[in-house]
């Protein structure tokens, strides 16, 4: 029998490519969390809900986690021209950190993102849960829900709410 270079190169590469394969799953099951994985489902999520041409922004998962969820926002409705502001206001309000909850707010508790005050989503007649998007404060601790949120309220008060200086 003989082994060429060919011959060798392609059985290195097949037993490579098969041990990929074969410990893959091994590997996905005793890894710790990684905590970049919980933002892969924002990675190029465009609004469902959108019925006009717009421009979807693919996020770049290197990008600074305020930046992926600007352009998230975007996705989900917010007007581009509002991304620097948002990228801001969340920065300033919870680090862009998603399930932030300030329970010791001066006017209730804050939930996720936009840091969102309880007066906005507490009870059945608050206005959140009027508008049919959540049932209880604690759904504003996931991202799209936070931000399309922040959109009902940003469009309904402005910036108002979020107290921005001038």
């Amino acid at each position: 029998m003989t082994f060429t270079a060919t011959k060798i190169v392609a059985g290195v590469i097949s037993a490579l490519v098969g041990f990929t394969l074969a410990i893959q799953p091994l590997m996905s099951q005793s890894d710790p969390p990684n905590t970049t994985i919980a933002l892969a489902p924002y990675l190029i999520e465009p609004s469902a809900t959108s019925t006009t041409a717009t421009t979807v922004f693919y996020i770049n998962p290197s990008a600074t986690v305020c930046q992926q969820f600007s352009a998230l926002a975007v996705n989900l409705g917010w007007p581009v021209k509002q991304r620097d502001k948002l990228e801001y206001v969340m920065q300033r309000e919870s680090r862009c950190t998603p399930n932030s909850h300030n329970k010791r707010d001066t006017v209730g508790q804050s939930y996720g993102l936009l840091q969102i005050n309880s007066f906005w989503c507490e009870g059945p007649n608050s206005y959140l849960q009027k508008t049919g998007l959540i049932t209880s404060c604690e759904k504003l601790l996931h991202a799209q829900t936070n931000l399309k949120a922040g959109l009902i309220i940003w469009t309904r008060s402005g910036w108002s709410p979020w107290r921005l200086p001038k």
